[in-house]
């Protein structure tokens, strides 16, 4: 029911608990996550915040061949892609990178998180990040180029490429089909066909 006597107009800002797309300022890391996904895959969340409480996240799942990654080649070149996208954070807390060797993705995610752990525990130093949105509308920081430096760094390293989405895909909404086995709508009449007559199906 639809009444001009009940309709209400909403006046209130709306305040959202994720960081805005674009570049962030005076951002800290939050909590450096390690857990299992429910299928009992291994990732690392890193979870960043804003001076209103606002929060991005940046996730990393282990590497895997499939069809886009067929070699050994292709996998040791996506996981050091990887390693280097994770030590932007690192990066930001150390002078030097820290050295490491491990064999596998959850030796070096708990090295990461270990490491981050001791340093960003006392060292809460404000960051620069790229927010930027997914193919489906939610935010996250973005994978692409430099992501993260200290707010220290004056001449910012951080770039806005063509391939951050800035602006929220749109997704237009789509009318669920009919169910042809469901019960008719009482009330709405089926739409007028022509019937053809005998003389329309001669072949001449």
């Amino acid at each position: 029911m639809y009444s001009t006597k009940t309709a209400t107009t909403n006046n209130t800002e709306f305040n959202s608990a994720y960081m805005p797309v674009g570049i962030n300022e005076n951002v800290v890391l939050n909590v450096v996550n390690v857990n299992k996904s429910p299928q009992g895959r291994d990732y690392i969340e890193f979870i960043f915040t804003n001076a209103e409480g606002q929060t991005a996240s940046f996730t990393e799942w282990k590497n895997e061949k499939n069809m886009w990654i067929k070699t050994d080649e292709d996998l040791q070149r996506r996981d050091d892609q990887q390693f280097g996208r994770i030590l932007q954070v690192i990066n930001c807390f150390c002078q030097e990178t820290p050295e490491f060797e491990g064999e596998s993705f959850f030796d070096m995610i708990n090295w990461v998180k270990t490491t981050l752990d001791q340093i960003a525990e006392k060292d809460k130093q404000p960051l620069r990040l790229k927010v930027v949105y997914d193919k489906k509308g939610y935010t996250k920081v973005s994978s692409l180029g430099t992501y993260v430096e200290p707010m220290c760094v004056e001449k910012s390293q951080i770039k806005l490429w063509k391939n951050d989405l800035l602006e929220r895909p749109v997704v237009a909404d789509v009318e669920p089909a009919a169910d042809p086995l469901g019960s008719p709508n009482i009330g709405v009449s089926a739409p007028v066909t022509e019937t053809n007559t005998g003389a329309d199906d001669l072949p001449f």
